[in-house]
């Protein structure tokens, strides 16, 4: 099978194409040039369609079977409202469904995010109500839920799966340094302590890539199409912080507990695609 990816050097792709290359052939879409990039890379800013089209010529004899869509624009701390991450974000996926139709793939799996859900208490499966304008990460699971509205919509007509994965927190070996586990890692080899807000009693749920990995290729060799929340387990900010501990400190770590802080349990029902996927 031949299989493009976008996102390519990025935390999650690195793991997925680590994982099936010995198995598949790889198209791997960097936005940029990348120093340990190899055969069958190109390095195309997907927001601008006359590369995206030039890319679509280069690959017109490619036979590409499946696409593999991470590229976006994810926020950070400081620019978490910052509207162009949107508009950025619709503008990858108008020209992603440029190139699908030109390469017309039998599988399209799409990365989308929990961040289209709000961030309230609750337990929220895929048939839940989205509702990004509730989450601090609004702007970005905005564009995540009107990417999944936009695919559907243009690739209707298309003979091919299509799989939006909700994606949970993502931990692992290459992750974002300004994410949770990182920061409490980061804290507890320097001063030995976790400080957790809220009390510790937010909740979220969270999956380490080698599990998230092992998930994509299912959909290679069945034929399902569909929405699915992909996570693993619903931790408190608490319990997070005492498994770190248990792998990372000693018997003088601590967990410092402070009041401000969110205090909403957010669970992700992955059930769905727990069921459908034995491995």
């Amino acid at each position: 099978m031949n299989i493009l990816i976008t996102g390519a050097g990025g935390f999650i792709e690195s793991h997925i194409y680590n994982y099936l290359k010995d198995k598949y052939s790889f198209t791997r879409i960097f936005s940029s040039n990348h120093l340990s990039a190899g055969k069958q890379c190109h390095f195309v800013d997907l927001t601008e369609i006359t590369k995206v089209e030039t890319l679509a010529q280069n690959l017109s004899n490619a036979n590409i079977e499946a696409v593999i869509h991470l590229a976006s624009r994810m926020a950070s701390p400081d620019n978490i409202g910052d509207i162009s991450i949107f508009k950025d974000n619709i503008n990858i996926t108008e020209n992603m469904g440029f190139l699908i139709k030109k390469l017309r793939p039998q599988l399209l799996i799409h990365f989308s995010s929990m961040a289209v859900y709000p961030n309230v208490s609750g337990c929220y499966s895929e048939k839940s109500l989205p509702m990004p304008q509730k989450n601090n990460d609004c702007l970005y699971g905005l564009s995540k839920f009107s990417s999944e509205v936009i695919f559907d919509y243009i690739l209707k007509n298309e003979d091919m799966q299509i799989v939006h994965l909700r994606l949970a927190q993502v931990y692992g070996e290459g992750m974002r340094q300004d994410r949770i586990i990182p920061v409490m890692k980061k804290e507890l080899e320097r001063e030995n302590i976790i400080t957790v807000y809220g009390n510790g009693k937010r909740e979220s749920n969270f999956i380490e890539v080698s599990k998230l990995v092992k998930y994509i290729e299912y959909f290679f060799h069945h034929d399902i199409s569909g929405i699915y929340n992909l996570g693993d387990q619903n931790l408190s900010y608490y319990e997070l912080a005492k498994l770190l501990i248990g792998q990372y400190g000693n018997e003088g770590s601590t967990i410092v507990k402070i009041q401000k802080g969110s205090k909403e349990k957010f669970n992700l029902d992955s059930s769905k695609i727990q069921d459908l996927v034995i491995y």
